[in-house]
């Protein structure tokens, strides 16, 4: 008796020994586990935040640089010198950019002098030769738009400025001078001040050969430091990874680096989170898991209920991704994706049932002018508009509206006449004038839209690319008709 109570509490032992060793590993894994999604959340974050950054300092940047290849056609044009000053004047500057942290923008000779200034009628005797966006034009022919080194303005009283330039050039190509402009450092420090970041977390602009332009927190010994001898830096510069752990600031402080690159630009974000600080809650999850763990029965407790924490918070995240992976992520309607999956449910559907089945196919009149005079926010802003209106109209729980691409919507209205589908195109068409939105370079002076409408009564052995090639040729024939129409489809298959 005895020797089996033994062999009982041996094997009750060596149960509990394995349960608590089970227990410890799958705790260490839990841990593990835990550690490498803090480091890869950081990370996405990191990499979300450069990547808004890269995109809204390169199209401020852009929008400048189309400002001073303005200012260049128009200093081209025959017969400028002999207008008066004034006139003259207004004719270079007039549509020259004019946003708060834009400086002023000057037209230097092959000399480095100043030949205009976008402020002043009188044009300050100064030289600017020692700059570096003058030599490196001047030395070289082919540099485009060139992002210099910071710099303190001798024309605003030592304003921590970068300097973005062009080359003039004669009709031989010979070197004729620069057109500059000026972007003052608190332009940056404005967009690093919007984003809540941790206390010892940075986020820097810095040049791709290390001299550094900007950076939170701020500092003035900051301008025009240079950091391209420091071997974090040269781990970039070699590897191209676009994020790795190092020291860069003068602090010291190890942090994960995430970099993005300013498309059309040598200027490089990065976004750097103190690697103490992205451990820290993981670190005060692991002491509040590991005393517990010893705790062989409780613990297991503890992992089922974790377990089944984390499988509920995974479903919920999963079911988002699933949302987010239908929906077009700028106007917040369906995406080209789930258009094509809905097309194909819904023509099977009419086949079988022998209805008709309709497609409206929407495209925004002259939607690059629009871009291109008010800039890529407010023509995010117009699409989200005509979204909206289009989603307006096809309200039924089949119908589906969509974003086919660019400034391109669709329509599927299952069970839908020819009849009623131009109806509800015809709606469509005046919900957009009603916005009564500027559109200068549009006929009328308002944004309007031109669609195409195509009805099919599908059959099995029909190809239901057709019905899209149909209403994507009907809206060009409402374009070719001037625009702002609604225009019907014909051929074989399609119903009038």
């Amino acid at each position: 008796m005895l020797k089996s109570h033994g062999l009982l509490r041996g094997s009750l032992y060596a149960l509990a020994g394995l349960v608590a060793i089970g227990i410890c590993a799958a705790a260490v894994a839990l841990l593990w586990m835990d550690r490498r999604i803090t480091w890869n959340l950081a990370h996405v974050a990191a990499s979300n935040l450069a990547e808004i950054l890269s995109a809204d300092i390169g199209r401020t940047i852009r929008v400048y640089d189309l400002s001073l290849q303005g200012v260049i056609e128009r200093l081209h044009e025959p017969g400028i010198e002999q207008l008066p000053p004034a006139t003259l004047h207004r004719f270079l500057f007039d549509r020259a950019a004019s946003a708060e942290y834009l400086g002023t923008i000057l037209i230097l000779d092959k000399d480095g002098n100043v030949r205009y200034d976008s402020q002043s009628l009188q044009p300050p005797d100064m030289n600017f030769a020692d700059r570096d966006f003058f030599q490196v034009h001047r030395d070289q022919a082919d540099v485009g738009m060139y992002v210099g080194r910071p710099y303190l303005s001798r024309l605003r009283g030592g304003d921590e400025s970068i300097g973005i330039s062009r080359r003039l050039s004669n009709p031989d190509g010979s070197f004729a001078g620069v057109v500059s402009g000026s972007l003052r450092l608190a332009y940056f420090r404005e967009r690093f001040a919007r984003l809540s970041i941790g206390p010892r977390d940075a986020i820097a602009i810095l040049r791709n050969d290390g001299a550094v332009i900007a950076r939170t927190p701020y500092s003035s010994r900051d301008i025009d430091a240079d950091i391209s001898h420091s071997p974090a830096f040269q781990q970039f510069l070699i590897r191209r990874d676009g994020v790795f752990v190092g020291a860069l600031a003068p602090d010291g402080v190890n942090r994960l680096y995430t970099f993005d690159t300013v498309p059309g630009t040598p200027l490089v974000i990065d976004v750097a989170m103190a690697v103490d600080e992205v451990l820290a809650p993981w670190v005060r999850r692991a002491m509040l898991i590991i005393p517990v763990t010893l705790a062989l029965f409780v613990s297991v407790m503890a992992q089922i209920v974790l377990y089944r924490r984390e499988t509920r918070l995974r479903q919920e995240i999963e079911t988002q991704l699933e949302k987010a992976a239908q929906t077009d992520g700028l106007t917040g309607i369906a995406n080209r994706r789930t258009f094509d999956e809905s097309l194909a449910r819904e023509w099977a559907s009419a086949c079988r049932a022998g209805q008709p089945l309709s497609l409206l196919f929407l495209d925004a009149d002259r939607f690059k002018r629009y871009n291109d005079r008010y800039g890529h926010q407010e023509g995010d802003q117009l699409l989200k508009m005509l979204a909206s209106k289009v989603r307006d109209n096809a309200r039924r729980p089949r119908d589906l509206a969509a974003r086919y691409g660019g400034e391109e919507f669709v329509a599927l209205l299952p069970d839908t006449s020819s009849k009623r589908a131009l109806e509800i195109a015809e709606r469509i068409r005046r919900a957009v004038i009603s916005l009564r939105a500027e559109h200068l370079d549009n006929e009328g002076g308002i944004v309007t839209v031109s669609i195409g409408v195509a009805t099919v009564m599908p059959r099995p052995d029909d190809d239901m690319a057709t019905l899209v090639e149909a209403a994507d040729a009907a809206v060009y024939r409402a374009k070719e008709a001037g625009r702002n129409r609604v225009a019907s489809a014909d051929g074989p298959g399609l119903t009038g």
